[in-house]
């Protein structure tokens, strides 16, 4: 932030006077020396640092801006990315604290003017000098993009140039990729028609918002001014903009065709990338564009909690629809790029490679991952420039970040990543890697992107097309989604990955032939995989194969004891009335994963089932209730955690904190099938019959599994009730 300079990035100044007096004399251990700016969001200090000893750009939000935990959380998790995000380029960010009633967070105190200050009082920018300061704005939002951030909102005000003259973009951080936004993003005369229409922020909007920069730059004015306008009239006023060859026709050719093609009202007509701007620019100014090092960033993003299948109340950990094998690891069957690496100096290189490259093959089992990692950093030692090998280390630590959670692990592939990217732009496993990330973080459209960049630079990829078949799947594009994966199928046939993840895909659109055939296939593939095995056992159970189901569970433990396996073990024994062994492996699965609310749901319904151990059951409930609230602090508005916890709480006789849980629940996702079953099982364990029939009838007409109504006691009333009989029918399913 400029001493100089008024505007602020929570928007438009007040109009008071920089360097004015602060109202306050401190704020936490800060030191305010004078306020340099206000806007509708907060307050901009320049004050000191006593830790570091230093000036810094203090930014105060207003009182009351953030509301509770789980915004501050949520921009905690933003400032983590801005401060992770390393570019010359790019102002940093030091960190984020809560103090005096107050967020705040302190960058770099810069000592300059903003760009909109600068056309104020020269005026317009000259064509060598415009496009000067685009390539620097767009290497640093190449690196923003890299990282799997997204601007949005880039603008004049958020554009410095330094004392010394370098350019500096700010405070992407405040409108991040992330779910979670807690600004509000972008300013109407740089966001993109298709932000009016309500549609996401993707790279294409930071791509037109940066050739509204530079229109804006060398015309002073605005394509179309669109403040203050209602989104029918923004969209009449873009298509009635001023060409910028009428306003500036003494600008080059290759300059008008790169602010006009980053500001083309089509997305798909923009550049597809910033560096594809760099380039652009780069041409302008008689220059050819040199490739930068980027170190992407550590995102402290939300998880990607692996959702329960609860069947019956019987709280099943199948990653069936998610995929329990999703993400556990993506490489190609044989070591091909587009071009052959030069850097692979010797055999012994290039064997080492291959041995860390089968291990990861194998990432089904951590200790290969783990195996993997060690090999490829023993590549790189001999070899730093060994770009492949740099890529699949970042591959390597992404599947430890998706088994622990670590985000120091998803820093480190992502700086694995760029460095990748950075020695050989063309290839593809880096973009699929992106894919995966952004993919993860629930950025579809950035994810998208990705692996289509990577099917661009390798149509042959199977792994290219097993990211292309997430991001349809996360979109809910279930027939592209089986399509993408039979494509990964054929290109690589003998690969375990695609046969189990088009199972799951399967699966969770009810094709359970088909699931449990793709199942079978991954096995066959590789008979030590125990997730195989998993899903194979836990898909034998949904078509009521128990006996198949139980055997092929009980490899998968044998291979390796999961949590998730003994709990969906314990399901088959629960169903077919076993009770006692059923409550040994819930005790199990709770010994491996003591905070899961529904291993402990089900070990309290094995001994409520068992008719002898209804004290211990009670017990087991309410600890079920207290993990489960202590989830539902952090995420309000889950379906399927709401219908979880209004079991447990139906479970207890606590009818009151149950009944708003479920309509909640069903008000949330009244077409989730999942949601509408558990629902109806406890409304009729309330007693509320006449709620419970059409919501069980609803769902197993349309797909749901009737072996547990069938196997369910406590649904034995409901089962023989004429009522349900005539709802079965009704609903397009005989019973």
């Amino acid at each position: 932030m400029s001493s100089e300079d008024s505007t602020v990035p929570f928007g438009p100044s007040q109009g008071n006077r920089a360097d004015a007096p602060p109202p306050a004399s401190s704020w936490g251990s800060f030191r305010l020396l004078a306020r340099v700016g206000e806007g509708g969001f907060g307050e901009v200090y320049r004050a000191w640092d006593p830790h570091l000893q230093r000036e810094v750009a203090l930014k105060l939000l207003l009182p009351g801006a953030v509301t509770g935990e789980a915004e501050y959380e949520a921009m905690l998790r933003e400032a983590r990315a801005m401060a992770s995000v390393h570019h010359p380029n790019i102002v940093p960010v030091y960190g984020i604290d809560r103090q005096n009633g107050r967020v705040g967070f302190w960058t770099d105190f810069v000592h300059g003017k903003t760009l909109a200050t600068l056309l104020r009082t020269q005026g317009k920018f000259g064509a060598r000098e415009a496009a000067s300061i685009g390539l620097d704005v767009a290497k640093a939002l190449s690196a923003v993009h890299r990282a799997g951030l997204l601007h949005r909102d880039i603008k004049a005000e958020n554009v410095m140039r330094e004392e010394g003259g370098r350019i500096l973009l700010m405070d992407f951080g405040l409108s991040s990729g992330g779910k979670h936004q807690t600004f509000v993003a972008g300013t109407p005369n740089y966001m993109a028609p298709e932000l009016f229409r309500g549609a996401q922020n993707t790279i294409a909007t930071d791509m037109y918002a940066l050739g509204v920069l530079l229109y804006y730059l060398v015309a002073g004015e605005y394509p179309a001014p669109l403040s203050g306008l209602s989104a029918s009239e923004v969209l009449s006023r873009l298509e009635q903009r001023k060409p910028l060859a009428d306003m500036r026709p003494d600008l080059p050719d290759s300059l008008l065709r790169t602010i006009t093609t980053a500001i083309d009202l089509d997305p798909i007509k923009r550049f597809a990338s910033a560096g594809q701007i760099v380039s652009a620019l780069a041409e302008s100014l008689g220059a050819s564009p040199q490739a930068e090092f980027v170190t992407p960033p550590s995102n402290d993003l939300p998880k990607g909690r692996r959702r329960v299948k609860i069947l019956g109340g019987i709280a099943i950990v199948a990653a069936l629809a998610a995929g329990f094998a999703a993400w556990r690891g993506f490489l190609p069957q044989r070591f091909r790029t587009n071009s052959e690496p030069t850097s692979v100096s010797s055999g012994t290189t290039y064997d080492q490679f291959q041995k860390a490259q089968d291990l990861l093959l194998r990432s089904y089992k951590q200790s290969n991952v783990a195996g993997a990692v060690k090999g490829f950093q023993e590549v790189l030692a001999a070899d730093p420039s060994f770009a492949l090998a740099h890529a699949r280390l970042g591959l390597a630590y992404f599947i430890q970040y998706r088994n622990s959670h670590d985000p120091k692990l998803l820093d480190m592939a992502q700086q694995s990543t760029g460095r990748a990217m950075n020695l050989d732009p063309n290839l593809a496993p880096p973009y699929i890697t992106l894919s995966r990330i952004a993919a993860t973080q629930g950025q579809t459209a950035l994810a998208m992107q990705q692996a289509q960049k990577a099917l661009s630079l390798d149509p042959r990829s199977a792994e290219a097309y097993g990211a292309l078949a997430e991001v349809y799947a996360a979109q809910g594009k279930d027939q592209d989604a089986i399509g993408a994966y039979q494509k990964a199928i054929d290109l690589a046939p003998d690969d375990w990955r695609w046969p189990v993840r088009l199972g799951n895909e399967e699966i969770g659109n009810g094709n359970l032939k088909d699931s449990i055939a793709q199942f079978q296939r991954g096995v066959d593939l590789a008979q030590d995989n125990a997730i195989a095995y998993y899903d194979l056992g836990v898909a034998d159970m949904q078509a009521d194969q128990m006996d198949e189901a139980r055997k092929n569970l009980e490899t998968a433990l044998k291979i390796e004891p999961t949590a998730n396996g003994y709990s969906a073990l314990g399901s088959v024994f629960l169903l077919n009335h076993q009770y006692e062994r059923a409550a040994e492996m819930y005790r199990r699965s709770i010994d491996l994963n003591p905070a899961s609310y529904n291993a402990w749901g089900n070990l309290a319904l094995a001994y409520s089932w068992s008719g002898e151990l209804l004290e211990k059951s009670e017990s087991a409930y309410r600890k079920a209730i207290a993990l489960a609230e202590a989830e539902h602090e952090k995420n309000r508005d889950d379906p399927e955690l709401l219908v979880a916890l209004a079991d447990f709480y139906a479970s207890i006789g606590n009818s009151g904190a149950a009944n708003p849980l479920l309509r909640q629940a069903l008000a949330l996702a009244p077409d989730n099938l999942y949601v509408a079953y558990e629902a109806g099982e406890t409304y009729e364990a309330l007693g509320q019959r006449d709620k419970a029939i059409p919501l069980i009838a609803r769902a197993v007409a349309n797909g749901y599994h009737a072996y547990e109504v069938e196997r369910n006691p406590d649904l034995a009333a409901l089962r023989a009730d004429p009522a349900f009989a005539t709802a079965l029918h009704g609903a397009g399913k005989k019973k």
